[in-house]
């Protein structure tokens, strides 16, 4: 394809994208799959450059800002209409990302802005692209620089102090492809051998001993080791959930909030598919999906129940684990939803912090003297997170934390916290807890 072409559909996706509530990740997906005739390679051009653009957003709109605030005539850059060809040439001029992105034709751009010289664009881009011109302080740059709203990068200064640009790049790459061999039915270096027979290569996580990290991206349902329920897609953050949960073969385990069942799934695992799980959400198509997925896995341990048939009482007291997975911001899966830098807002992070609090106090009944709740998030934010766990410890005295020991990875006030830039994760908190046999 025409790199004229490519850069068309770059704009034609971002426009989706922009439209679209659905996640970017998604919106791309039905974009190409519409458009069988783009090859491989230009897949990885158009999804490349439009993700990129969106997760460095703030960085080239401050850019192109401040470059009109510079050149008050050439008001056509923020024209609706061509606005995206600008920050695209932004991105790549700026970023150098021509690994994702090369720059328009100069018929191209002089179709879009005929006023205005694409040289003369480019010299003023290259000379003002360290920001010099900003005189904030230092966390505003950095909120700039990596585009992040400031209130985030506030939070994560608190928690990180000089370490947050580490954080903040990580957050901006790509997350790896990570699988969770279902040791039920293989074992990983079995599972390996046989993607590797697929033409998938793969490296065991350092962490899970169940995952894998494929070395490309690729369709699983085309996989007949998926399809044979060998393995599903999971993070090995979402893994080393279950593994900071070590449920037992015969455990009583509740998943209060089990979406379509990752988590579950690998619980079985854990418990050699012997005990019982239940597995409660308010989407009934969810649990549907985790049946498919537990008869594809040859798990027959999980029992759905959706919440709206739950009846709490046979449960009261009864759990050896209750998991209590709660619906949040998602911050800590950016990488993969970079647009979830601007939906996420300051007052829908506090309207979570209370439905969590009211999770983990509703659930918390279930477990039985002796035994363990978890609470665990996707967020990487202190109101999602610790004030959370702390609110709830200081409301119910009958718990105490119970974190244990993982190697290798970071305990801070009763916590596991995992960040992209140290653990090669998404970004999760995982709190466990004890009841009192008293």
């Amino acid at each position: 394809m025409k790199p004229t072409s490519l850069i068309g559909h770059v704009i034609e996706l971002l426009q989706l994208i922009e439209e679209s509530q659905e996640p970017a990740d998604r919106t791309s997906s039905t974009f190409l799959r519409a458009r069988k005739y783009i090859g491989a390679s230009d897949r990885r051009f158009i999804t490349g450059a439009a993700f990129g653009i969106i997760r460095h957003r703030r960085y080239i709109e401050v850019l192109l800002e401040q470059y009109l605030a510079e050149h008050p005539m050439d008001g056509a850059l923020d024209d609706r209409a061509n606005r995206f060809l600008a920050l695209y040439t932004l991105y790549v001029a700026a970023l150098g990302c021509r690994e994702n992105g090369a720059h328009p034709s100069e018929a191209y751009w002089n179709t879009c802005f005929p006023k205005i010289r694409m040289e003369s664009f480019l010299e003023w881009v290259s000379a003002k692209k360290g920001l010099d011109f900003l005189r904030e302080d230092e966390l505003v740059r950095l909120g700039v620089k990596y585009s992040f709203q400031d209130w985030m990068v506030q939070d994560w200064h608190a928690q990180l102090g000089t370490g947050i640009e580490s954080l903040l790049h990580a957050l901006n790459a790509p997350s790896r492809i990570t699988l969770r061999v279902n040791l039920l039915k293989c074992d990983r270096a079995g599972c390996r051998d046989r993607l590797k027979g697929e033409g998938i290569d793969s490296t065991p996580t350092s962490i899970s001993p169940a995952g894998l990290v494929a070395g490309k991206r690729f369709n699983i349902h085309s996989s007949p080791a998926f399809r044979d329920g060998w393995f599903e897609l999971q993070d090995e953050g979402s893994q080393i959930v279950s593994l900071a949960i070590s449920p037992r073969p015969g455990n009583m385990v509740i998943d209060a909030c089990a979406g379509a069942g990752g988590k579950a799934l690998h619980l079985a695992e854990l418990m050699r598919n012997k005990g019982e799980i239940v597995a409660i959400d308010v989407d009934s198509e969810r649990l549907a999906e985790l049946q498919r997925r537990a008869d594809r896995a040859g798990v027959n341990c999980i029992r759905t129940e959706p919440r709206a048939n739950l009846e709490p009482e046979p449960l009261l007291g009864k759990a050896d684990i209750v998991l209590v997975d709660a619906p949040c911001s998602g911050v800590g899966t950016i990488r993969r939803n970079p647009r979830m830098k601007w939906s996420v807002t300051e007052s829908m992070v506090d309207h979570f912090s209370e439905k969590q609090l009211s999770l983990l106090g509703f659930n918390s009944r279930f477990v039985k003297p002796g035994g363990r709740l978890v609470y665990s998030t996707c967020s990487l934010l202190l109101n999602e997170n610790e004030n959370v766990l702390h609110a709830f410890l200081n409301s119910h005295p009958e718990f105490t934390s119970d974190v244990g020991n993982l190697t290798g990875l970071k305990i801070d006030q009763g916590a596991i916290k995992l960040f992209p830039h140290l653990n090669e994760t998404d970004g999760f908190f995982i709190a466990p807890m004890k009841r009192r046999k008293d």
